[in-house]
C-alpha cells in the first residue's frame, strides 16, 4: 500500500565519518515518517574526532538540483545546515525567496552551523554576513547555540543578537549543549519567538560526547512541522527524539559517539 509521506528537503555538508550533517538530516527525517530529499552543499575531509578540509559545492551545481527537486516535489518543510560559503548562502537565499511567493507558509529551519562539532571552522565571515542578510530573514526558526548567537550578532552580545532576529520575524531556539549544567546534569533550551513569547525546556543530559547533536535537533523539528506540528511541540518532540537518540547512542573505533536516530517511536 503506498503511503504519501511529508517531503523535506535538506541541505547540508557531507561528513564523511557518517556522524553529522546530511546524514544525520537523512536518518532522522525518515526516521520521524518524512521523505528526504538531500542537497549536499560542503564536501569535507573529517573523521569522527577531527575536520581537516572543507570544499564547498558549486553554486551552479546546488540551484541545478533544488530547480529539479522543486519540479518534481511539494516540500512541507525545509531544513538548513552549513552551506559552505556565501555564494551558496546567497544563491540558497533567493531561491527560497522565490518559493514563498508560491509556499508563503512553508516551514524554513536553518541550524546556523559556523563550526564542526569537532571544532574546524566550517565557513567565514563572508558566509556569516550572507546567512544575516540572505538567508535568515527568511526563515521560520533558527537554532543556535550560544558561541554561533554570538557570532552572528553584530556586536557579539546575546541579546542583540535576539532582537535582530525576531525583528526580522524569525523564532530563535538557542540550544543549551554548549552551556550545560553538568552539576545537575541538565541543560536548558530557550525559544524566543517572533511575536516575543519565551519558553523554556530543561532537559536531563546524557553523559559522554556525540556527534551531530545539533543537525538531529534542528533536522527532527523540521521532520515534525513538515507532518503538522505547531513550532512549540515540534520542538518538545524534538527534544525527545534526540535524548532518545543519545540514550542509545553507538561509538565506533574511536571519537565521539553517533546518535542512534533509527529507532525512535513518533
Amino acid at each position: 500500500m503506498n503511503q504519501e509521506l511529508p517531503v523535506v528537503l535538506a541541505v547540508a555538508g557531507l561528513d564523511p565519518s557518517g556522524g553529522a550533517g546530511i546524514q544525520a538530516d537523512i536518518q532522522t527525517i525518515s526516521s520521524i515518517g518524512g521523505h528526504c530529499t538531500p542537497i549536499i552543499s560542503t564536501l569535507t575531509v573529517q573523521d569522527s574526532s577531527s575536520l581537516y578540509q572543507v570544499h564547498p559545492v558549486s553554486p551552479e551545481i546546488i540551484e541545478r538540483q533544488m530547480t529539479v527537486l522543486s519540479n518534481e516535489f511539494n516540500f512541507s518543510a525545509i531544513k538548513l545546515g552549513a552551506l559552505g560559503s556565501a555564494e551558496n548562502a546567497v544563491l540558497i537565499g533567493q531561491w527560497i525567496q522565490t518559493l514563498k511567493k508560491t509556499n508563503q507558509n512553508i516551514a524554513i529551519i536553518l541550524d546556523p552551523v559556523i563550526k564542526a562539532s569537532s571544532g574546524g571552522a566550517l565557513g567565514d565571515d563572508e558566509l556569516r554576513k550572507a546567512l544575516l542578510n540572505e538567508v535568515i530573514p527568511y526563515c521560520t526558526l533558527i537554532t543556535p547555540n550560544e558561541p554561533e548567537l554570538k557570532i552572528l550578532s553584530s556586536d557579539g552580545n546575546r541579546q542583540t543578537a535576539i532582537e535582530q532576529f525576531t525583528n526580522l520575524g524569525v523564532s530563535v531556539l538557542i540550544t543549551g549543549g554548549h552551556t550545560k549544567n553538568t552539576v545537575k546534569g541538565t541543560l536548558e533550551n530557550q525559544l524566543i519567538t517572533d511575536s516575543g513569547e519565551q519558553q523554556y525546556w530543561k532537559i536531563n543530559t546524557v553523559d559522554g560526547e556525540f556527534r551531530g547533536t545539533g543537525c538531529t535537533l534542528s533536522s527532527a523539528i523540521t521532520g515534525f512541522m513538515a507532518k503538522g506540528l505547531k513550532l512549540n511541540l515540534a520542538i518538545e518532540k524534538a527534544q525527545n527524539f534526540v535524548s532518545e537518540s543519545l540514550e542509545q547512542a553507538y561509538k565506533l573505533r574511536s571519537g565521539q559517539q553517533i546518535p542512534q536516530r533509527s529507532n525512535f517511536s513518533v
